[in-house]
């Protein structure tokens, strides 16, 4: 299988060439500087929390529980917006003097969502009330048979299963689910994630005065977090969210997550690309090679010797994560190589493969190819995966058409989670049958790796001011991608070689107008093809690198080709 085709779309000249860069970004988005400076002033819109479905529901189950001094148990997930969303509501609870139950399954052991056992425990524990986060919408067998005297609230924020011919949608019977997906609800924004839908019941929380006036703008760090780790569009809402989380950043994140910026290189305020590229990882990366408990332990710190310590573990932890990634993509990409061109997706199974980073293989491979990949390693009894989607491709619908062959599975439209038997008969049926539902919705398209340029520029234009300006455009994200600049004709002047293992590249460009530090992440055979003198040109994104109270600008490279002049 060959790789996805590269294309870069590059926007229509325009006017006199007088324009500032920032000017041509801004054209190329539909706007204008200042119309662009007066939104990232603006206060922005954050909806009541009472629409969503069976919110008011929920409060007054945990009124009932505060009241009656029951014992309050959050169940959460192990990525990191289960991570957060699970930190965010232990930390409202202990602003109104309650200190609750938290739980987080084990990846390998436990798998995703509810389960009966872990049910079991906490009302074993003496919990009355649990309620969940970012999971728990299409566990409805788990919730029938909840333990006697077991009240549950789900917030969540996947996709309910639809059955496959009739359509219809089966909701688990908790005594409130709470998720802006469910067929019925009317809130005006869907995109929220899992930690936002946890948010909004803080929200409605504080309104009542059940937790503090104050409590949920506090959490306003957690939430700008998970939900760029999730990948979540940041549009309406939840851009709002990110940025208050983003400014909220110096004064109210967690200890924790303060320590673990600074290991990831991040001082003072971060950007989205900071908590996506930088923190999320190392959150992530504890479920996947350990235990996600620990990334709770993190989100809860304020304890210093705690924070110092659970940071520095989850730094190790995610050292492993890359060893153990380059490792599994070396072996994917070989298989992958001697896969038909004409298959529609990449459907992997590998022992080879740690089950920690399939998602992350997954990932690599659908963007490096241009197909949606399904990757999936043998854990325990059964084999467990996930599914990385490409444009116009609704994962989930994906797997639905395969349920057959499937002992569960879930996520969002370009995301999601599966698990089959280890008969090989289950596989043999899975693996056509999914690419035949996937061949159904992208029909016989073309492998492509695509980029949308927002303005071509001079290495003279790509500094600190301009980096300032870009700014006002965050957060970037899901739905509002980062700015693309493309700069032709550049020469390589050298190529220097980061890290600890040598995995991260820098390369120093010049072109007719000045000289750029550029740097490329997790390419280092990127060197060989940029011998000194070789003409280029380059696709980047422009940031503004903070170390140790020094700013500079810093091109982060997206793409090369030969220069085109």
């Amino acid at each position: 299988m060959k790789r996805a085709l590269r294309e870069w779309t590059l926007p229509e000249p325009q006017g006199d060439g007088a324009e500032s860069a920032f000017a041509r970004v801004t054209r190329s988005r539909g706007t204008t500087p200042e119309l662009a400076l007066a939104a990232s002033e603006a206060a922005g819109e954050e909806f009541d929390p009472l629409l969503l479905a069976d919110m008011a529901r929920a409060v007054e189950l945990v009124r009932v529980a505060l009241e009656q001094d029951e014992l309050i148990a959050i169940y959460g997930d192990y990525d990191a917006d289960g991570v957060t969303a699970c930190a965010l509501l232990v930390r409202a609870f202990r602003a109104a003097g309650r200190e609750p139950l938290a739980y987080i399954p084990q990846r390998e052991s436990e798998g995703y969502g509810l389960n009966s056992e872990a049910l079991v425990e906490l009302r074993r524990q003496g919990a009355s009330l649990v309620i969940t986060v970012d999971c728990g919408t299409t566990a409805v067998e788990v919730v029938k048979e909840r333990p006697e005297g077991l009240k549950l609230i789900i917030t969540d924020h996947h996709l309910p299963h639809a059955e496959v011919g009739t359509g219809r949608v089966e909701l688990a019977p908790a005594d409130a689910l709470v998720n802006p997906q469910r067929p019925d609800d009317r809130y005006p924004f869907k995109g929220l994630a899992g930690v936002g839908v946890a948010y909004k019941l803080v929200r409605a929380l504080e309104a009542v005065a059940l937790v503090p006036e104050g409590t949920a703008a506090a959490q306003l760090p957690l939430v700008a977090l998970g939900t760029v780790a999730d990948m979540m569009p940041l549009q309406d809402e939840n851009r709002w969210l990110v940025r208050q989380g983003l400014r909220a950043w110096p004064d109210q994140a967690p200890l924790g997550l303060a320590l673990l910026a600074k290991s990831a290189g991040v001082d003072g305020t971060p950007t989205s690309g900071n908590l996506g590229f930088g923190l999320a990882p190392r959150i992530n990366a504890a479920g996947r090679m350990d235990d996600a408990w620990l990334a709770l332990r993190c989100c809860l710190a304020d304890d210093p010797g705690e924070a110092k310590e659970v940071a520095a573990r989850l730094e190790s932890l995610n050292q492993t994560r890359r060893s153990s990634l380059a490792l599994a993509l070396t072996s994917a990409r070989g298989t992958v190589e001697e896969m038909p061109d004409e298959l529609p997706a990449i459907v992997l199974g590998s022992s080879e493969i740690s089950p920690g980073v399939v998602g992350l293989v997954a990932g690599r491979l659908a963007e490096e190819y241009g197909r949606p990949a399904f990757v999936y390693s043998r854990t325990g009894d059964q084999w467990r995966g996930s599914a990385r989607g490409v444009p116009g491709l609704n994962v989930v619908e994906a797997l639905r058409q395969s349920a057959d062959h499937l002992l569960s599975y879930g996520g969002h439209l370009s995301a999601g989670g599966f698990s089959l038997a280890p008969e090989e008969a289950a596989v043999a049926g899975f693996e056509p049958t999914l690419a035949e539902a996937v061949r159904e919705q992208l029909g016989a398209r073309q492998p492509l790796r695509a980029f949308r340029v927002d303005a071509e520029v001079h290495l003279r234009e790509c500094g600190l001011e301009l980096g300032d300006e870009l700014l006002l455009l965050q957060p970037y994200g899901t739905g509002n991608p980062a700015v693309l600049l493309c700069a032709s004709g550049c020469t390589v002047v050298r190529t220097e070689s980061l890290g600890k293992t040598g995995g991260h590249l820098k390369v120093i460009l010049s072109d007719t107008t000045g000289s750029a530090e550029a740097i490329s992440f997790n390419r280092p055979h990127l060197r060989a093809h940029l011998p000194e003198g070789r003409k280029v040109d380059a696709l980047f994104e422009l940031e503004v690198d903070c170390w140790r109270g020094r700013r500079k600008p810093r091109l982060l490279l997206r793409d090369l080709r030969p220069a085109r002049l």
